[in-house]
């Protein structure tokens, strides 16, 4: 678990707030998963080889899909290519990485199609995520969830919850707010069950 302080604006909260709409995407909620895997299936090409898919929040508090990513091989080149939905589907560019030739960072790995990235479940590991949150966890929000595999093939799923503790509120200084906020840090484990990562 790792504390972590968010100051904002108050003006830009307000905005923020105001402008969620009902299309929003709520990648945690009931349908988040099926949504995602729409959204996943119209901007990409759902048979290309990827070694890596990352879905990721608009904010830190709150789980409206920001952006969907995909990381993936060109010859020697590490290429992604994001989604995002206010700005739609970019076009690929080399990973910060793979332009700097920081080879430690860079493994190729087994990949797997677009299409194959099972998606849907993930509302429901973020609820068995929640079950392992202590109970003064007051509100939790899906921050990213990666699919990717290791040097030996096998795959891999990550994710992030940030949470808000009972009794820490907002705090407010001028048009500054202040919040505090807790990283947690899942997996799933070879029999696809969740587990915590503990954090240094």
């Amino acid at each position: 678990m790792k504390k972590v302080n968010l100051l904002i604006s108050a003006m830009a909260m307000s905005f923020v707030l105001a402008s969620c709409g009902s299309d929003n995407v709520i990648i945690q909620n009931e349908g988040g998963g099926k949504a995602v895997k729409e959204i996943i299936a119209k901007n990409f090409d759902p048979e290309k080889q990827v070694q890596e898919l990352e879905i990721k929040a608009k904010e830190e508090l709150y789980g409206e899909l920001g952006e969907i990513k995909v990381v993936y091989w060109e010859g020697d080149k590490q290429m992604e290519q994001v989604y995002s939905v206010e700005k739609g589907l970019q076009a690929p560019k080399e990973t910060f990485a793979s332009e700097r030739k920081m080879t430690f960072q860079m493994q190729k790995t087994k990949t797997m199609a677009v299409k194959d990235f099972d998606v849907e479940p993930i509302p429901k590991k973020v609820d068995e995520a929640i079950l392992l949150l202590p109970e003064e966890a007051a509100t939790h929000n899906l921050y990213e969830y990666s699919f990717s595999f290791d040097k030996d093939g096998k795959a891999k799923q990550n994710f992030r919850i940030n949470v808000t503790k009972k009794g820490e509120g907002k705090k407010q200084t001028g048009r500054m707010v202040t919040t505090n906020y807790y990283e947690f840090n899942f997996k799933l484990d070879d029999a696809g069950k969740v587990t915590i990562v503990e954090t240094p």
